[in-house]
């Protein structure tokens, strides 16, 4: 599965894109929305895995222009916000994510969702399992 993975967390994509490629996903990385944008454009996936909070272009923002450019494009959305913020992440699927991730995460949730999603099946927006 192609996949594009944004988070402007280094540490955290860095190892996301080693477990991804292990997996045996082609991936390729953006820290931000903007430049988000601009490899969707130019190497369009099957995939979104975007963190929500980041600077220059939240995860809304590439989530929509996802959503209105690339319908059929899969996207999960992530985030490790905390307090008040955190209740955000719950909205993704309301505004077209397919499914979320609360972080910290184990690896291998992420992989089983990516599994379900690219079989068809939805996840639960709580948790990484999947419905039917």
């Amino acid at each position: 599965m192609k996949i594009s993975l944004v988070d402007d967390d280094d540490n955290l994509r860095d190892a996301l894109l080693e477990v991804l490629r292990r997996a045996g996903h082609e991936v390729r990385a953006a820290s931000n929305g903007i430049k988000a944008a601009q490899l969707l454009r130019e190497w369009p996936a099957d995939l979104v895995v975007c963190d929500m909070l980041m600077p220059d272009s939240e995860g809304f923002e590439v989530l929509r222009s996802v959503r209105r450019n690339t319908p059929d494009m899969k996207f999960i959305m992530m985030s490790g916000a905390s307090g008040e913020l955190s209740q955000f992440l719950n909205q993704a699927p309301l505004l077209g994510a397919d499914a979320i991730l609360q972080k910290p995460f184990a690896p291998n949730d992420l992989l089983e969702m990516i599994d379900s999603l690219a079989a068809g099946t939805t996840a639960s927006p709580s948790s990484s399992k999947t419905n039917g």
